[in-house]
């Protein structure tokens, strides 16, 4: 080689050799173009549109005309994981229809719609451009993980919607799902067969769209959700599985970008809201060690010591706590108690990284684990989709920064202020992304007064419902669904 201006040169034969080199790969890479050619031309290895992680017992559709053809109501046979909710069939003039996916946050459990943050975006969208009829439909459904959702989000599409928005991720490991062995293929190569599979030559070469193989691998779920914690010794359902974690985590994954391509082609604005966990008052649900039996016993005798340590003496408290962490980093409890003694000595950083792996490691995941909250906001930053962080949101209206019962009645559903919360910081991406405006002056008071009249204008009923439904909540999450509820 020889230095010309700086930089080194191969000499002319080295030249020729790297040139000859290229030719050959690029000569090689000839049949595979062309059948990439002839496949798009004649339509083969086209992807299926179905779910490939899932298959569904029966569908039915979540609206349906009424008898007078006026307007679309949520089915009555869908009315046991959905709250009322209607629009007319004529899309009026000078309408902005807004469709809002999830799960029983969306809903507003564990009361209901009237004063979950849907009801209340309206109130706070009619503030800022009153010029304009909203239209803001709630299709929360309990229990319902994305997969579920997707459907629904294809059926919405069809009612003319101005803006979709997508609050899910609590509920992606609620149903007992076994993933067929070719998807643990996948994982195991990685992104090399994800971007191979893209190919319509390789797809159509390996039968990948094929309905009836992809039915052979699907797990078959029923028409409707049957949560583990719905059946008899719920908890003892779950158990680790890093492997299924990662799995659930591709589903989910899948799901979204399903939704975001499907809101794409209809050009219709899709919001994912990513919603809040409660890290501070929230003890997981199940716990697995992951040390052997003597080592549990050690591991259980040093959180003893430490809580009875954390009367007189922090310091002492907190250094048991970390020894027990260390003994076993997959415990869950002792996380969350090496997180609370954090939390009380006013070390919030450190409080939230151990109470965030609390939840991670909780056996039994009912709030969303890091894993997916990556997938969303990855997601929403690759394809420049609108996004709300309401974790961070309600983060900020609590002590420490650490999302707690300030903001939340229980592990996942926010309280009446944390919904109002939501609603406005919605109304304000809407504005800013302009889907609403121009704004009134002071819009925002004008609104959160609105907001307060819509929950104190409800009777004592609404509020006692609510109640009861918190307490089988409760009794729910610890895995105590079927026990008969005691007579008060």
């Amino acid at each position: 080689m020889r230095r010309r201006g700086g930089w080194f040169w191969l000499s002319r034969p080295g030249r020729r050799a790297v040139l000859w080199r290229l030719a050959a790969v690029l000569l090689g890479c000839v049949p595979l173009l062309l059948a990439e050619a002839g496949c798009r031309l004649l339509g083969l290895g086209v992807a299926s549109e179905s779910d490939p992680f899932v298959g569904f017992a029966g569908s039915r559709p979540l609206f349906e005309l009424s008898e007078d053809g006026a307007e679309y109501r949520i089915s009555p046979a869908r009315l046991n994981f959905f709250r009322p909710a209607k629009f007319a069939a004529q899309k009026p003039p000078g309408t902005s229809r807004i469709f809002i996916l999830g799960g029983s946050t969306v809903q507003g459990h564990p009361f209901a719609t009237e004063t979950a943050f849907p009801r209340l975006l309206q109130c706070c969208l009619e503030r800022l451009d009153p010029q304009r009829r909203w239209e803001v439909i709630n299709c929360g459904g309990v229990s319902y993980a994305s997969y579920r959702l997707l459907p629904v989000l294809q059926e919405v599409l069809q009612y003319e919607p101005d803006v979709c928005v997508f609050c899910e991720g609590q509920n992606e490991f609620l149903e007992d799902i076994t993933y067929g062995s070719w998807r643990g293929l996948t994982e195991s190569i990685g992104p090399l067969l994800s971007l191979l599979l893209r190919l319509q030559c390789v797809r159509a070469a390996t039968g990948l769209t094929s309905a009836a193989a992809a039915a052979e691998q699907r797990p078959l779920l029923p028409a409707e959700v049957l949560t583990r914690l719905d059946q008899s010794d719920g908890l003892a359902r779950f158990h680790r599985d890093d492997r299924h974690a990662l799995q659930v985590e591709q589903h989910f994954q899948h799901s979204l970008e399903r939704m975001v391509r499907l809101c794409g082609a209809r050009g219709v604005p899709l919001v994912l809201v990513q919603p809040p966990v409660n890290l501070a008052d929230c003890a997981p649900f199940k716990t697995q060690f992951s040390v052997s039996a003597g080592q549990q016993a050690e591991v259980l005798e040093l959180l003893q010591r430490a809580r009875a340590a954390a009367v007189s003496d922090r310091a002492a408290a907190l250094r048991l706590a970390e020894q027990a962490v260390r003994l076993d980093n997959r415990c869950a409890l002792a996380w969350y108690e090496l997180g609370q003694l954090q939390l009380t000595g006013g070390d919030f950083e450190s409080a939230k990284r151990s109470l965030r792996r609390a939840a991670d490691e909780d056996v039994c995941p009912l709030r969303m684990t890091s894993g997916l909250q990556g997938v969303l906001q990855r997601l929403a930053a690759e394809r420049g989709v609108l996004f709300l962080n309401a974790d961070e949101l309600l983060a900020g209206r609590c002590r420490g920064g650490i999302v707690s019962e300030q903001v939340l009645v229980d592990h996942v559903h926010p309280s009446f202020g944390g919904h109002e919360e939501i609603a406005v910081s919605l109304a304000e991406l809407f504005e800013s992304e302009g889907l609403a405006g121009p704004a009134e002056v002071d819009w925002q008071s004008a609104a959160r007064a609105d907001c307060r009249a819509v929950v104190q204008g409800l009777d004592n009923q609404y509020f006692l419902r609510g109640r009861r439904t918190l307490q089988a909540l409760r009794k729910w999450a610890a895995g105590r669904a079927l026990e008969p509820d005691l007579v008060e």
